[in-house]
C-alpha cells in the first residue's frame, strides 16, 4: 500500500541510549515511500522498574502511527491494571483505547495535527477554539476531556498502523502485537519470535472476518487491507452489535510473556520491511541497504 519515489530517500535517524538496567539503539530511514508512515516509541525509564519501546508500522498516512508513538505508553501507563503489575491487561486496554481515543472531535484534532501538512492548520485552529481550557484536563496524565465541535461525529480514521511493543520490567518480558511488525529475541545465538503476523488467511482471524460480515479477496479484507489487526481503520468497525474484539479488524494484539535469562543477548522490534529482506520482493520497493526503512528499536538486555 502507498506510492513510491522513482528514488529513495536514504536520510536516516538513529539514536540510542541506556540505564542502569539496559541499552538500546533505534534507526529509521523512509526509503522508496512517499511519505514516512512509520513511527517508534522508546522509553527506557517509563518507571523506575520498566522501559517500554515500541514500533507503528502506519498505512495510507502517518497520523495513527503518530498519535500511537504519543499516547499508547502514557494509557498503559495510567492504567488501574498497570498499578496491580497486569502489564499484559493493560497493554491490551490501552490498544484497544487507541481507537476510542480516535473518536470525535478531539481525535479528529489530534490526527490533524499528527498528519498531513494539509490537515495540521485546521487541526491547530480548532484546538484553539474547541480543546479543554488550562485546568479543565489532568496535570499529570490527560484524561482525553471531551470536546464539542464541527468533527463531534467523526467515526474515527480510515488511515491505520500496527503496533508491536514490548515492556520489561526486572526480568519479565510482556510483547503486545497487532498487525505485522514483529518481536524477536536472541537466546544463545538463536532467533525466536515472540510475536506472529495477523494476516487475513489466519484461520483464527479469517473466522472472525468473515463473522462481522466481511470478506477476504486475494489475500486482502474487503480487497483492501492485507492485516486482520491494526490501530485505526475504522471503516472495517462499524458493526455495533459486535464488541472492538471481534470487528472485521481488531486493535485487540496478542499478549505473550517471557521470563528473560542469562542466555538472552538482545531484543528487535521492528516494522514488516526488516523481514522481508529474504523474500523475492522487487529492489524497487527494498533496496541493499533497506533494514533501515523502517523503525526498529533494538534492547541489549545486559
Amino acid at each position: 500500500m502507498g506510492v513510491y519515489l522513482s528514488t529513495p530517500k536514504t536520510e536516516k535517524f538513529s539514536e540510542d541510549g541506556e540505564n542502569d538496567r539496559l541499552r538500546f539503539g533505534l534507526s529509521s530511514m523512509q526509503g522508496w515511500r512517499a511519505t514516512m508512515e512509520d513511527a517508534h516509541a522508546a522509553y527506557p525509564d517509563l518507571d523506575s522498574m520498566t522501559s517500554f519501546f515500541g514500533v507503528y508500522d502506519g498505512h495510507g498516512g502517518q497520523a495513527v502511527s503518530k498519535f500511537c508513538a504519543k499516547y499508547l505508553h502514557q494509557q498503559v501507563l495510567q492504567h488501574e491494571a498497570y498499578s496491580a503489575g497486569d502489564i499484559g491487561t493493560s497493554l491490551q486496554k490501552s490498544f484497544l483505547r487507541m481507537d476510542e481515543m480516535m473518536r470525535g472531535q478531539r481525535g479528529w484534532r489530534e490526527l490533524a495535527v499528527l498528519g498531513d501538512k494539509i490537515d495540521q492548520v485546521s487541526g491547530l485552529i480548532e484546538g484553539l477554539i474547541w480543546s479543554p481550557r488550562s485546568g479543565e484536563a489532568n496535570n499529570h496524565f490527560d484524561d482525553w476531556s471531551s470536546e464539542e465541535g464541527p468533527h463531534s461525529d467523526f467515526d474515527g480514521p480510515t488511515q491505520g498502523s500496527t503496533a508491536c511493543v514490548a515492556v520489561i520490567r526486572n526480568k519479565q518480558l510482556i510483547v503486545a502485537n497487532a498487525g505485522d511488525s514483529r518481536c524477536v529475541i536472541s537466546r544463545k545465538g538463536q532467533a525466536y519470535n515472540l510475536s506472529k503476523d495477523h494476516k487475513p488467511e489466519l484461520e483464527l482471524e479469517k473466522d472472525r472476518i468473515l463473522k462481522a460480515g466481511g470478506f477476504i479477496q486475494v489475500g486482502r479484507i474487503n480487497g483492501s487491507l492485507n492485516l486482520a489487526r491494526a490501530i485505526g481503520d475504522a471503516e472495517f468497525k462499524q458493526n455495533k452489535t459486535l464488541p472492538a474484539e471481534k470487528q472485521i479488524v481488531t486493535a485487540n494484539p496478542d499478549i505473550n510473556a517471557v521470563e528473560l535469562c542469562d542466555d538472552d543477548e538482545f531484543l528487535v522490534l521492528a516494522c514488516d520491511g526488516i523481514w522481508k529482506l529474504n523474500s523475492q520482493l522487487s529492489v524497487r520497493e527494498y533496496s541493499t541497504d533497506v533494514w533501515l526503512q523502517q523503525p526498529v528499536v533494538r534492547a541489549v538486555i545486559t
